[in-house]
């Protein structure tokens, strides 16, 4: 009896769970959120912050001083002279220890210079999970638009089926009155197009669901949840120029590729300091004892100056620092490069909306047009006044122009979206 009521429940708390999940609706920001939360590239972009974290701590490591110790024991076959004497200097045991602190005093800048380098790096890879966000802001967006299509694609099949089962029950009303050939020719082609009806409203169903898998695995919110209608955007006001100078403002790869430049610079200078004189400060305590004792055993204070000159290398310096130059100038023709394309991005983007914007208007024209011609065949084909042929027409381009409209009031909405990603703003509050 217990176990069974344990089952009621565990079906009771299940069938709840699926029922929630099924209520459950999210907004495109929901979206967003869950694919920033849990997408692998977004974690990879997060780990690359964490390692440039760990190479500022690494860069001031090498501008604190350092403190080793040392420890040796070393056991001879015998003692020197043989038999002992006034001055022994080989012991038959020894022990040695030590502490030596070194701190660097000049390295010809590359401590700092790496320092630098270590937090424009860490400043560039803040950068690069910013732009990895947006490019998974605007693939969660396509991929959203597309549930949000399909559904609309639904409705619009299911509008075109209720229609066509319209006709067919005229049309068989018609073949039911008057028996001839031309009535029952027109009866079976009503039942082709309720047919061809139902497979684009299968075919809308099965789109429906490979957006809604495809929505899932960048997000992983269930595939059953209902997803809303995001508010309507609208596109920017600004000129081309203006928009292109917002670009370069906010784009996050922008941003990092000059921020490339800098750490090149320093590179730099780092590989020219390691070729000069470098000066280290040295202090340290020395600890030695011996078994027999040596003239040497006993506790040593110390400290003084170490100067490192390097005099002849082969040429290394010139070959290092050449290589570190052009990689300098590497870096500022990539963002140049960059610039350049973010440019041309932009206008295309800002184009491909304008466009689509005029695209949007003419299908509304073109369905309100379709709509009323549909509305008046239909009621001239109840009539008898028009063949069906007249119908089918009618309803072909009624189906044609929901369909337009539909996909271009999506496009719209997307081709805003790839416009503000293109610009950097894209999730930003600008």
């Amino acid at each position: 009896m217990k176990e069974r009521f344990v089952s009621i429940v565990m079906l009771l708390a299940v069938s709840v769970s699926a029922i929630a999940a099924e209520q459950s609706v999210y907004t495109l920001q929901d979206s967003y959120e869950a694919a920033l939360r849990s997408y692998e590239g977004v974690k990879i972009s997060e780990e690359n912050v964490v390692q440039a974290d760990s190479r500022v701590d690494q860069a001031w490591t090498y501008i604190y001083p350092r403190l080793t110790a040392y420890g040796a024991y070393t056991r001879y076959n015998d003692v020197l002279p043989p038999g002992g004497g006034g001055f022994i200097f080989q012991p038959e045991e020894q022990m040695q220890a030590s502490l030596v602190l070194t701190q660097p005093l000049y390295t010809g800048g590359r401590t700092l210079a790496a320092l630098r380098a270590a937090k424009t790096m860490r400043e560039s890879s803040i950068s690069g999970l910013a732009t990895t966000n947006q490019d998974i802001m605007l693939s969660v967006a396509d991929a959203y638009y597309a549930v949000i299509r399909a559904q609309k694609i639904i409705e619009v099949s299911k509008g075109a089926l209720e229609r066509m089962e319209r006709h067919k029950k005229v049309t068989e009303r018609e073949a039911s009155t008057r028996r001839s050939k031309a009535n029952v020719s027109s009866l079976l082609r009503a039942n082709t197009l309720v047919e061809q009806a139902r497979i684009n409203l299968l075919l809308a169903e099965d789109g429906l669901k490979i957006a809604r898998r495809k929505l899932a695995l960048l997000t992983r919110l269930p595939e059953n949840s209902a997803f809303a209608e995001p508010s309507p955007l609208t596109l920017p006001q600004e000129n081309v120029e203006s928009l292109l100078d917002t670009a370069l403002k906010y784009r996050d790869d922008y941003a990092s590729a000059k921020l490339n430049t800098q750490v090149a610079k320093e590179v730099v200078t780092i590989t020219e300091g390691g070729h000069y004189p470098q000066v280290y400060a040295e202090a340290g305590a020395r600890y030695q004892d011996s078994d027999p004792k040596t003239g040497l055993d006993a506790t040593t204070y110390y400290g003084g100056v170490r100067l490192q000159i390097p005099i002849f290398e082969g040429g290394l310096m010139k070959a290092e620092v050449s290589e570190a130059r052009s990689k300098q100038r590497q870096s500022e023709l990539s963002a140049e490069l960059l610039k350049r394309n973010i440019e041309n991005e932009v206008q295309e983007a800002y184009i491909n909306c304008l466009t689509i914007d005029a695209v949007l208007e003419t299908a509304k024209r073109q369905f309100e047009y379709a709509k009323s011609n549909f509305d008046t065949v239909e009621s001239l084909f109840a009539e008898g006044l028009l063949p069906s042929l007249s119908v089918i027409d009618a309803q072909q381009a009624l189906f044609l122009a929901e369909r337009e409209v539909t996909s271009a009031a999506i496009g719209q909405q997307l081709a805003i979206l790839r416009l503000q990603k293109s610009l950097g703003v894209l999730g930003k509050k600008v």
